[in-house]
């Protein structure tokens, strides 16, 4: 009668707690609260319907030393013109490249290059997953100039916050002083300038720490503002932008809470960017370094998504056995194949036998 019964104490489809609870005051046998969380994890409308995880905590790359050491990028587009935005992640300071209508991967590169002529090649280049920035041309076009790509798993933009602040910055901007996308105007060009001489959080505008002192804009300026008397004060400088990262990085980690790390050959379900409704199945297959794994469906398609998008599965020992055994295992891992994503190359990624023993 144990399955009867845990079918009619799930019939509210509550939780597992909840769940528990119920039956405390009406039915007993040893292992019933295991055989009632076995229940309601096998319940297919109750683990599509969970909601979203929470935020993890605060989890951010190394600050640069030096200008245009690291760099972000991103597109956007205003009144049907494309723009990319190219910011340096030390200092700010943001370029601002007009593509029109042609966005093809041979613009992107070209665009890219006049920037590292005039700006310097960066060491670590992060933007999105975007088709330009994931084509085998520009790929082979940062290789030759020696730069690292870093890109943010699909549908978790914070992961690039950095150009995606910018992007928005700079979007706003645009659509107040040049709303049909001609940014050629004298307009743009001053206010670009005082976006540039307009102090951070800290103190200190993207020219100072680029030039050591501001710009001359239109802005009226007595003669000793353009003094390099901020260099004197840049212990103090470092201080608090140490501080003011560290509140903000408490703030953050106030409302975060950590998710368990997974396995490879975990079974995970997947979180729908869309509909937020849970209802995929497949199996970790790569582990990358920024909490982002690589999951195959049973289809053979292979996602890459952030840890905040993946479920644990929890099956019963007797099902668990069941999925494992559609699996062959080998002893060694078989050299990446053509079923490897694109959007991994940049990573080192631990992978699974399994992702080259089924096709």
């Amino acid at each position: 009668m144990r399955r009867n019964i845990l079918t009619r104490l799930h019939d509210s489809h509550r939780g597992v707690e909840a769940t528990k609870r119920r039956a405390k005051q009406t039915v007993y046998w040893p292992g019933i609260n295991s055989d009632i969380a076995n229940t309601v994890h096998a319940c297919e409308p109750c683990q599509i319907m969970q909601p979203s995880q929470q935020q993890e905590p605060w989890l951010c790359n190394e600050n640069p030393s030096r200008p245009f050491e690291s760099v972000s990028a991103d597109f956007f587009s205003v009144a049907g013109k494309s723009f990319l935005v190219y910011v340096d992640r030390l200092s700010g300071w943001p370029v601002v490249v007009k593509f029109g209508t042609n966005t093809t991967a041979e613009a992107t590169t070209r665009h890219f290059s006049h920037i590292f002529r005039d700006l310097g090649v960066p060491v670590r280049l992060m933007t999105d997953g975007g088709p330009q920035f994931t084509s085998s041309e520009f790929k082979n076009f940062l290789g030759r100039w020696g730069v690292q790509h870093v890109m943010s798993t699909p549908h978790y933009p914070q992961s690039n916050g950095h150009a995606e602040v910018a992007v928005k910055k700079v979007k706003h901007f645009i659509l107040k002083v040049a709303p049909s996308g001609n940014i050629d105007t004298e307009d743009f060009d001053r206010g670009l300038l005082e976006i540039r001489n307009t102090p951070n959080y800290a103190g200190r505008s993207p020219a100072q720490i680029l030039y050591g002192q501001a710009l001359r804009s239109c802005v009226p300026a007595h003669a000793s503002s353009f003094k390099q008397e901020w260099q004197a004060k840049a212990e103090e400088y470092d201080r608090r932008v140490a501080s003011c990262s560290q509140a903000a990085k408490i703030r953050y980690d106030s409302h975060a809470h950590p998710l368990a790390p997974l396995k490879l050959d975990d079974n995970v379900r997947i979180q729908d960017p869309i509909s937020k409704r849970w209802d995929k199945t497949g199996v970790i297959m790569g582990i990358g370094k920024s909490r982002d794994y690589h999951v195959k469906l049973p289809s053979g398609r292979i996602l890459w998504r952030n840890r905040r998008f993946l479920r644990p599965v929890h099956l019963p020992n007797s099902q668990l056995r069941d999925e494992m055994q559609q699996y062959p295992k080998k002893k060694d891992v078989a050299p990446a194949t053509s079923q490897q994503p694109q959007s991994d190359t940049h990573l080192e990624y631990r992978r699974s036998p399994r992702l080259h023993t089924r096709s």
